[in-house]
Parts: C-alpha cells; sequence; structure tokens
C-alpha cells in the first residue's frame, strides 16, 4: 500500500488536499476479496472472467493467493496477472491449506471489508456495493455471507433458464432483505469486517487444509459480541468441491472433527436457543419462488 505519509510530495499539497487524497484512498480500499487458488483451473478461470465483468475495482482489491497449484494453473495465473495487472498475486513456498492461504491474502489486504472467496464461484452484478450494504447497516455485523446456489445451509438452485444477474433482481423484486441473523458465516464467500480480524486474528491454522475454520471463526465473533448475519438480497453461484476430492474431505473431516469438538461442543444450540434464531430459509423461498 502506498503510504502518503512518507510520501516526499506531501510538502506540495495542502492539508485540504490530503484530506481529499486519504478520502479517495479509503474508499478505493473498501473491499478486499481473497482468492485462495489450489487448481481447479477452469472454475478459476471462470471466476477471474466473472470479477472482470463485475468487480468494482474503484473500491477494492483482488488479491489471488496460489496455493502450490499444478503448473497449468500456476502458468495460467501468471499471464493472467501479466494482462491485468491490478490484481495481486501471492506464491506460496508450500502448501498451507485454505487457512493459511486466507490468512497470508488477508496480511497483504488493506480493505475495511476481507471477503474469503472460493475460487469455484461467480460473483454478479454490484456484488461489491450489496457486501457494503450490509455491513453499513449494522456496526453490529462482524461476519455475513449471501445467498447461493449450492451451501451447506443457505442456498437454492438457481433454475437453468436465469442468468445470475436476473435471479438476484428476481430475489430483490420478490423478498424484502433484513439480514436474518445466523449462527455461522458461510465460508465460499465469507465476508468478514476488519475490526474482527484485528480483534481475534484470522482464521486458525490448527486446521489444517482446511474444514471447519469457518465455523470456528465465526463462533468466535460470536463469543467477542459482533454479529454473523445472512446477507439476503445477494445470491452467488457456488460449484461444491472442486479443489478437494470425496477422499480428502473425509480425511480432513476426520482429523478436524475432534479438534471442532472438543473447542465448540454444545456452543450452536446454546447460541441458537439464547438469540431465539430461526431458519430463514423457508420465508426467503417461499418469497422468491411463490409458494406461500
Amino acid at each position: 500500500m502506498f503510504q502518503f505519509e512518507k510520501s516526499p510530495f506531501l510538502k506540495y499539497i495542502t492539508k485540504l488536499q490530503y484530506v481529499k487524497i486519504r478520502s479517495v484512498v479509503n474508499k478505493m480500499l473498501e473491499i478486499s476479496v481473497v482468492i485462495p487458488v489450489y487448481n481447479a483451473k477452469k472454475h478459476v478461470k471462470r471466476l477471474l472472467k466473472s470479477l472482470n465483468k463485475n468487480f468494482d475495482f474503484h473500491s477494492g482489491e483482488v488479491i489471488l493467493v496460489d496455493d502450490c497449484s499444478k503448473a497449468d494453473t500456476a502458468e495460467m495465473l501468471d499471464d493472467f496477472v501479466k494482462e491485468y495487472p491490478h490484481y495481486k498475486l501471492i506464491r506460496n513456498q508450500e502448501n498451507k491449506g485454505f487457512p493459511g492461504s486466507c490468512n497470508c491474502g488477508i496480511a497483504a489486504s488493506a480493505g475495511k471489508i476481507v471477503i474469503l472467496l472460493n475460487s469455484d464461484t461467480l460473483i454478479p452484478a454490484d456484488f461489491c456495493k450489496y457486501v457494503t450494504k450490509c455491513f453499513e447497516s449494522d456496526p453490529a455485523i462482524g461476519v455475513a455471507s449471501p445467498l447461493s446456489s449450492r451451501s451447506c445451509a443457505y442456498w437454492f438452485k438457481k433454475p437453468w433458464f436465469v442468468s445470475l444477474d436476473r435471479m438476484n433482481e428476481k430475489i430483490r423484486d420478490k423478498h424484502e432483505c433484513t439480514y436474518p441473523q445466523i449462527p455461522s458465516a458461510e465460508g465460499f464467500c465469507y465476508c468478514i469486517r476488519r475490526e474482527v480480524i484485528e480483534q481475534q486474528g484470522g482464521l486458525d491454522e490448527i486446521y489444517g487444509r482446511g474444514y471447519h475454520e469457518e465455523i470456528d471463526f465465526a463462533f468466535r465473533a460470536n463469543t467477542n459480541g459482533w454479529k454473523n448475519v445472512l446477507i439476503d438480497d445477494l445470491y452467488v453461484v457456488h460449484n461444491h468441491h472442486t479443489s478437494f476430492g470425496k477422499k480428502t474431505k473425509t480425511e480432513q473431516l476426520r482429523r478436524n472433527d475432534p479438534i471442532f469438538k472438543e473447542r465448540w461442543d454444545g456452543f450452536l444450540e446454546k447460541f441458537i436457543e439464547e438469540h431465539q434464531l430461526v431458519d430463514p430459509m423457508p420465508k426467503i423461498k417461499a418469497d422468491v419462488f411463490n409458494k406461500k
């Protein structure tokens, strides 16, 4: 990041001009998107095309973290950043897994909101606008994630004949957004307020290559007084498990389940009861698809 305070041209500008410059920089760094990449070249290329079309680079930055991908994916990323130098590319010297790669990107980021975005997603038009709108609605919102075409909890299939942008328009036309509180945001598009990271650090790398790290982070945020919410006026396409196969997933869950259970056994049920949380999906689906 360019440091204005240390710049020699400061002596040539007035205090008012300095304030204006700082405001522009702050606006430009509204959002940092961090994308860990581990192979899955086809999906990564689709995401990059989606970002080129729909991400607002006037208010944010995109950081790609290559976690020791195979040569074809690594070469594709090299070629891409040469053509589009406003993207940042970080290369891990060893495979750090999803949590470690996210933390590398977070350390290099400057946005007020950090979005950990899976490489097998597609974003719609006005993506940045609706993420920012959510966080601006309530200073207590610490972590958030949107609706999607596939996830663990907050998803529904997009009809094949409906475009992603049209799906978002339909949701906003038919459903009144409330940003319902949820126990944990979902990891495919994990949006974090900068202050939460400053308070509790990044993802816990005890989870190795991944699984449960985003819920662990969300539960820590809950205990620190932050809200996790669903961005229920934003819909993202997500393809499941394209970097890790079924075998790797099974191995990671076998490894990580005991760690997570030791930390958080019983927390979810107690938290839901204390905050009287209800599943927002039945109403959202009913609104969007006119199923009363």
